[in-house]
């Protein structure tokens, strides 16, 4: 019985000494490429802190290094979030890591980083927040990872360059104007799990030559969810939801259906 208690009061003390003073709540620290970062204590007993730069937007250029772990006092905190709007209207960004240990990305995080043509997604990323990358016009490619389980309202929305839109099984829905005005993407491939798909949530997308729909029945749309693209296009979808996806609501905007029995 006394081992048992000794062994508790062990554990107790080594979970105590790894975790934040409480009267830490926030702090601000400099990162090893000399950005300068505030921090908000998110989880105490975990160290868990949301990140947002303090360094000026004409003085942040070129590639950006979010650091995993940052120290203050002694203690080690772990970075998870990215705080809501940090580099928004960094301009000068043209590429961003990401470290493993981010789970969420807040809301307009990287709004208006117009030169930034790269970002990882590690695969802790679970929510993107709302307008978290809306015009970043440079963009390219955006790996939305088997980990993500939620996007935000506008999430991509102006994302010009974006070339393609897949979207993982992780997902069941896509929110309104997701990826409005993304003009670049050539193919667009919604997963099985999706169910419902928000009030122009691809509008604008005038460059989509093709598009395919793993879900058996036609997921929830709007009028106004495909507006921009061309009716004419073809759309695979799977061969026992054909005439349902042709009679649908939004599904009904395109003209040219294909059935599939083998949709990858």
């Amino acid at each position: 019985m006394k081992l048992h208690s000794i062994a508790l009061i062990m554990f107790v003390s080594l979970l105590v000494s790894n975790c934040s003073r409480p009267d830490i709540k926030e702090f601000a620290v400099t990162a090893s490429d000399g950005t300068r970062y505030h921090c908000k204590v998110v989880v105490p007993l975990m160290n868990y802190v949301r990140v947002r730069p303090l360094t000026p937007a004409n003085q942040l250029k070129g590639e950006v290094e979010v650091p995993p772990t940052v120290y203050y006092d002694k203690t080690r905190f772990v970075v998870t979030q990215i705080a809501s709007g940090a580099f928004a209207g960094y301009t000068g960004i043209t590429k961003v890591k990401i470290p493993s240990t981010i789970s969420v990305i807040e809301s307009k995080a990287f709004s208006g980083c117009s030169a930034m043509g790269e970002i990882n997604t590690p695969q802790p990323l679970s929510t993107l927040g709302d307008y978290a990358f809306e015009n970043c016009s440079s963009l390219a490619v955006f790996d939305m990872q088997a980990s993500i389980s939620s996007l935000g309202e506008g999430c991509f929305a102006g994302c010009s360059s974006l070339a393609s839109i897949r979207i993982p099984t992780s997902l069941n829905t896509i929110p309104n104007k997701c990826f409005k005005n993304c003009s670049g993407v050539d193919n667009i491939y919604i997963s099985s799990t999706v169910n419902a798909i928000g009030a122009e949530a691809f509008s604008g997308c005038t460059g989509v030559t093709r598009m395919t729909s793993a879900a058996g029945m036609p997921p929830a749309a709007s009028g106004n969810t495909f507006n921009g693209i061309d009716a004419n296009i073809p759309v695979t979808v799977p061969m026992g939801g054909l005439s349902y996806y042709q009679s649908a609501e939004g599904w009904k905007h395109f003209n040219s259906y294909t059935g599939s029995y083998d949709i990858k």
